[in-house]
């Protein structure tokens, strides 16, 4: 049975090649690159930005677990990333499900977890040139899909947890709804947000929706080899 579920998950194990440099060594290499423009030559808000993404990675999770992983091997690395995403997205859930939404921990953390999302989605489009490695194509836009149902479920825990909506939305598949809606554009009008916090928060998810649409333009028009974790 063992011998079944590492087939199942890992496949051939000779794939698991050893990483050509530990993570956060390698990540502050291209943040000196950048400094020094040894790759691009980029300039005023472009130049900012650039360096604003690479070196807010240091303040999350997710390149610090690559990094740990990493030592293991790129397979490993990959499946721990792939872990990460998957329990990022089930945290919103779980705390729909035992109602901790106002739970300022919780909330949080929601918040927390939505900014790393969104800027790493950020240097994906910004920054594209830090990720040059090949990688399965599928796997990519997997984890973009996941990125994105995640980002849309920690919206709705902020709405909830910041009361951002109207009375109509009582329910957590209210509020799941009213972010979703959100998120394709539709705008059904049903549930509004009624504080103006609400409102910057629909228009900074809207905002984020076009982002996502441009990542996947991308991604099918030839860059889809760049799209990796």
């Amino acid at each position: 049975m063992n011998q079944f579920l590492f087939k199942l998950i890992f496949g051939k194990p000779e794939h698991n090649l050893p990483s050509d440099e530990p993570v956060l060594q390698k990540h502050w290499k291209y943040l000196v690159g950048v400094w020094e423009n040894d790759r691009h030559n980029d300039i005023g808000l472009e130049r900012l930005l650039r360096l604003f993404l690479i070196a807010v990675q240091f303040l999350f999770p997710g390149i610090y677990i690559r990094h740990i992983f990493g030592n293991k091997g790129l397979t490993y690395k990959n499946l721990a990333i792939e872990v990460y995403v998957l329990g990022k997205l089930l945290f919103p859930l779980m705390v729909f499900y035992f109602g901790l939404a106002h739970h300022p921990v919780f909330l949080f953390c929601a918040v927390y977890f939505l900014l790393e999302t969104v800027l790493y989605i950020a240097a994906l489009v910004f920054v594209s040139d830090m990720f040059s490695h090949t990688r399965s194509s599928n796997r990519a836009i997997l984890l973009l899909l996941f990125n994105y149902i995640e980002i849309t479920f920690e919206f709705a825990v902020m709405y909830r947890g910041f009361d951002w909506l109207d009375q109509k939305a009582k329910s957590s598949i209210d509020f799941l709804y009213f972010s979703f809606v959100t998120s394709a554009s539709l705008g059904y009008g049903d549930i509004h947000p009624v504080a103006n916090g609400g409102k910057l928060m629909v228009c900074a998810q809207s905002f984020i929706f076009l982002v996502f649409v441009v990542l996947f333009i991308n991604f099918f028009s030839g860059g889809r080899n760049k799209i990796i974790r």
